[in-house]
């Protein structure tokens, strides 16, 4: 098939587009690996968070139930 000067032109351009959206996939994969290895380290911080609250938590429920306890004592 023959193509016109005006033809050619767009498919020219097409090429062009292509390289570009190859491109812009090409970013977007790579960004979307290293999102997905910031998410599992942020789930491993946050359960480590999470675990540390926790912890917390049963300590100061400790230390009330102790301080009860010597109020109790009064």
């Amino acid at each position: 098939m023959k193509y016109n000067n005006e033809q050619r032109a767009i498919i020219r351009r097409m090429g062009e587009i292509t390289v570009r959206i190859d491109i812009a996939m090409e970013a977007d994969r790579v960004a979307h690996i290293a999102m997905s290895h910031e998410l599992v380290n942020l789930g491993t911080e946050l359960s480590a968070a999470m675990r540390r609250s926790n912890e917390i938590h049963r300590l100061l429920t400790e230390h009330g139930d102790a301080f009860r306890e010597f109020l109790d004592t009064l």
